[in-house]
């Protein structure tokens, strides 16, 4: 068995050599690929925002303290003042309205008394009404990721006697997409 011990080594010796010179390396091969479409449909999409003095969405308006003399007084829209904003796709019809009277406990200041004017639209002085008005047709669509903007002019006349306290009334402003039917609510 002692003289084979060089025969076996040699062999095994061999058989290295025979499988070092047949070895394949692995190679990865590439699967067919999976292909799939994708598709995501964007609606048309109607949003806005009214901002006052810079604040946030549906911040308050706060025309501060004013005498009770029977001038009218004004607040040009604008960042230090009121704006509306549109993120909308789509073409909007633009509209506005008040909730009612300017409201103290039993005291009113009545809501002609109220007015807005310009919305970049040359919109003339015009009382506030209960029911929504069309200040802005067809507004345009901003560039992606940007808004459009439109300063509100405010003016407000506090008649004689009016008795002091913290007078509210809520502005609404509503969009629809251009041609639509004018909003109702809120």
């Amino acid at each position: 068995m002692k003289g084979l011990l060089p025969l076996i080594l040699l062999g095994g010796l061999m058989m290295l050599v025979v499988g070092a010179l047949y070895y394949q390396p692995v190679t990865a091969q590439a699967s067919p690929s999976a292909t799939q479409p994708l598709q995501a449909e964007v609606e048309p999409t109607v949003a806005i925002a009214a901002t006052w003095a810079g604040g946030g969405n549906n911040s308050t308006i706060d025309l501060g303290s004013l005498p009770a003399d029977n001038m009218e007084r004004s607040w040009p829209g604008g960042s230090s003042g009121e704006e509306v904003h549109t993120y909308s796709n789509v073409y909007i019809d633009l509209y506005v309205r008040a909730s009612g009277d300017l409201q103290n406990g039993s005291n009113s200041i009545p809501l002609d008394n109220l007015k807005y004017a310009d919305y970049d639209a040359s919109v003339s002085k015009t009382a506030f009404d209960t029911v929504y008005a069309l200040v802005k047709k067809d507004w345009g669509i901003p560039s992606q990721s940007g808004s459009l903007t439109v300063p509100v002019d405010l003016y407000l006349t506090v008649p004689f006697a009016t008795l002091p306290g913290l007078y509210t009334t809520t502005i609404y402003h509503a969009a629809v997409q251009a041609n639509a039917t004018a909003p109702t609510t809120p």
